[in-house]
């Protein structure tokens, strides 16, 4: 399907990712106020959700048939695209882990999406694993046939085992063919890219510092780093940490590819729910957006989204940031559920990480209340 191009508007374009929204059967209210407030107040030119737009542990929906499953799902698909048509925002997606395991198929997914007259993503192509591996173009004021910027989301697939499965080589070669292709269009010169996926690479644990054991606020690794204890380098990565990046065990060399014609930008991710920090591991800068939705934990009222603001005059020069709960949503405050629940462990790791960091016989107090409020929710929804 022929779409219309996006291009810069006088100058500028703005681009927002929204990550984690994590529900299953429509979204919460205080999930699209907050949304909803952050594209009133940015007025993006454009959208990226980056995965985990859907709760894969089927919570919500338990108890009901195929069909009533299937149609609470898309249903929960249908209000996050519905904040973008109300406002004419084009908009495109990346699947993450839990949707890949919720109960709707992954092709089911994407077609609730690709349904959309605003939705830019585009089918992988053939041969190429995962949903919607894509490079949208987005052109300069003046139109013609070379972008000046490129925006790739990649399908970072699911969990495998203990850990998360790694991209497929097929793909990493796809994003280079792809960047090459586009070269040859511009008299050989790389165009400035952008890229998303959900899970993080590994190389994003170049913005910590590992520390001794014992270290106030340290956490321990997660996989390739169980037994190692790392803190934020605030020096190079402007933002909050709330736990350790959680990338699959193999590497599969997508930032090696990303820096060997230095067109790359900057790779930016969901995932880990509580990190909102950005900065420069080798030239090539690496991010976070923290978790939009209140079905799952966060960091509190730091839940958001993240912006980027391009200068068609200098594009490698864009501005980032995170726009937060506290920012958008005034004095209002979270519900104990939400709270309490922000403190329920995700794995073995991060309950050792959140023992390690916190007063134990409150954090077990705390942890106890917080078991009785998720049961509770469990059976009221």
């Amino acid at each position: 399907m022929d779409y219309p191009t996006i291009q810069f508007r006088s100058g500028t374009f703005k681009l927002m990712q929204i990550s984690d929204v994590q529900d299953l059967r429509g979204i919460l209210p205080r999930t699209k106020e907050l949304i909803g407030t952050a594209l009133d107040r940015e007025r993006p030119d454009f959208v990226v959700l980056t995965g985990d737009q859907l709760s894969g542990n089927g919570r919500k929906i338990w108890f009901a048939g195929k069909e009533e499953k299937a149609a609470r799902i898309k249903q929960t698909i249908r209000e996050i695209v519905d904040l973008l048509e109300a406002r004419g925002i084009p908009f495109t997606f990346t699947l993450g882990n839990h949707d890949h395991s919720s109960p709707l198929p992954d092709d089911e997914q994407a077609a609730c999406y690709m349904a959309s007259g605003l939705c830019r993503a585009q089918e992988s192509p053939a041969g190429i694993p995962g949903y919607a591996n894509h490079a949208l173009p987005i052109y300069p004021c003046s139109g013609g046939d070379v972008p000046a910027l490129l925006v790739y989301c990649l399908d970072s697939h699911t969990a495998l085992g203990g850990g998360y499965k790694p991209l497929d080589p097929a793909q990493v070669e796809w994003y280079r063919n792809t960047r090459d292709a586009w070269a040859e269009k511009n008299d050989g010169r790389p165009i400035p890219s952008l890229l998303f996926q959900h899970i993080p690479v590994e190389e994003i644990i170049g913005l910590f510092k590992e520390v001794p054991k014992g270290t106030k606020g340290a956490y321990e690794g997660l996989r390739n780093y169980s037994g190692k204890y790392f803190v934020l380098n605030e020096d190079l990565a402007p933002g909050f940490c709330g736990e350790m990046p959680s990338s699959p065990d193999a590497n599969a060399g997508l930032f090696e590819a990303a820096l060997e014609r230095g067109e790359m930008l900057g790779m930016f991710f969901g995932h880990d729910h509580t990190n909102g920090f950005h900065g420069k591991v080798r030239g090539l800068t690496l991010g976070y957006a923290p978790s939009a939705g209140y079905n799952a934990y966060g960091a509190g009222r730091r839940r958001g989204v993240r912006v980027f603001e391009f200068n068609e005059n200098n594009i490698g020069g864009y501005q980032t940031k995170i726009i937060t709960d506290g920012e958008l949503l005034g004095n209002s405050r979270l519900g104990l559920g939400t709270r309490l629940f922000d403190l329920t462990p995700t794995s073995i790791g991060d309950a050792k990480n959140k023992l390690r960091r916190a007063a134990l016989p409150a954090l077990l107090i705390l942890l106890g209340i917080a078991g009785i409020v998720v049961l509770k929710w469990i059976i009221e929804n």
